[in-house]
């Protein structure tokens, strides 16, 4: 079993590595940054385990349930409002697990920011490094079997991640634990974390500093335009519009070659939760909130079970639909166009040659230029002129 699907499809989440019972694969990283399996054939004995908790092969075919409920929603705790993406929900959903005892898995930042990888909260604090986006494909480690030895003990589990990542989970296990919570993120693609690495470079010699904070979507302008924040060890913070940023930039083009490709779209997954941001909101809508809104679908009775909970814990929810919710949102909806994949293809040429920031300016859009010149401040006008005349509603 040399392959088991082949790199254009393969998501990187070490379910097949993490299965083997010979260690005869290992997850490593090629020449864009991007983690894969490597078969170590004088290791492998063909049990085929890899391939049956392989998410992409298990998507082939597949027909998943509709979603139960929609729902639009904020936290009313400020401070998780400031610390969170956009309406704070995984953040509340991760404060009720661990009010039970539970334990929570997420994603952090690695020490130098430049890659991400799982970790476990206990407790409230713990769930800080959590918070926020991580546009970096997280190194997995030994999270699954993490999880399932927390499981094993009789304890509550509340795992969050791509919706690739959290098929995975469940295909490793292979059994319906009544205790385990899951929640997946609405994802538009991870990039290499050669993409955070050559920015930070950059971004250090040009303030002269060295990054000790960054915050890919800091609401220091608020929500509705995404902000880069970054802190430096001489007292600087810079604050620029994330897709204005060259770092927001390569993230956004320099997708992971499955993420063209993902099969977790649209209405297609196993978590119980899908959460993101619920892009093409007017403030003429009832649940408008200028810090910050979640969409929230719940896929499984277990998820509508907590929504009580949530609630008692100052989550407001709304119940909308499913359209409303998702068409502003194209990547809830659909992989990127070919348009996109070109691009891709593109920036990558440049990007080995020259390196990122001349890939970005070799690429980018008009829409890219005007960004970096138009101030902050007047951005977030726009965009509501903007959605005001190309909304669907």
């Amino acid at each position: 079993m040399k392959y088991i699907v082949e790199n254009n499809l393969c998501c990187g989440c070490g379910a097949c590595s993490s299965i083997c019972p010979t260690s005869a694969i290992t997850m490593q990283y090629d020449r864009e940054g991007f983690i894969y399996p490597i078969l170590d054939e004088d290791k492998c004995i063909n049990c085929k385990a890899c391939g049956r908790v392989c998410p992409v092969i298990a998507a082939e075919n597949k027909e998943y349930p509709e979603y139960l409920k929609t729902y639009a929603g904020y936290s009313e705790d400020n401070e998780v409002m400031s610390g969170c993406t956009s309406g704070g929900f995984a953040t509340i959903l991760s404060k009720v697990i661990i009010d039970d005892g539970g334990t929570v898995f997420g994603v952090k930042y690695s020490d130098d920011f430049t890659k991400a990888e799982y970790t476990r909260a206990q407790t409230y604090e713990e769930l800080n490094s959590m918070m926020g986006s991580k546009y970096v494909q997280s190194e997995k480690n030994r999270v699954f079997s993490d999880v399932k030895d927390v499981l094993k003990k009789g304890h509550k589990v509340l795992f969050i991640g791509c919706p690739c990542d959290v098929a995975a989970l469940k295909l490793y296990l292979d059994k319906d634990y009544r205790d385990l919570y899951t929640c997946e993120l609405v994802c538009m693609g991870v990039t290499s974390y050669r993409i955070a690495e050559e920015y930070k470079q950059y971004t250090e010699k040009k303030n002269k500093a060295k990054l000790i904070s960054i915050n890919a979507r800091s609401k220091k302008n608020g929500w509705f335009v995404p902000t880069l924040e970054e802190k430096f060890d001489n007292g600087k913070i810079k604050y620029t519009t994330l897709y204005a940023s060259y770092y927001g930039y390569g993230s956004q083009v320099y997708n992971r070659p499955s993420c063209f490709n993902c099969r977790y779209r649209d209405k297609n997954g196993l978590a119980d939760f899908r959460v993101g941001d619920f892009w093409g909101i007017k403030d003429t809508d009832e649940f408008w909130n200028p810090e910050g809104v979640s969409c929230i679908f719940a896929r499984t009775e277990k998820a509508l079970s907590l929504v009580p909970r949530i609630r008692e814990k100052g989550f407001r929810f709304f119940e909308t639909e499913y359209k409303k919710a998702t068409e502003s949102n194209m990547s809830s909806l659909k992989n990127k166009s070919q348009h996109y994949v070109a691009l891709r293809a593109r920036f990558a040429e440049v990007f080995f040659d020259k390196g990122l920031i001349s890939a970005c300016n070799a690429t980018a859009s008009w829409t890219f230029r005007v960004k970096r010149i138009i101030p902050r401040r007047m951005q977030s006008m726009l965009k509501k002129i903007y959605h005001k005349f190309v909304d669907k509603r």
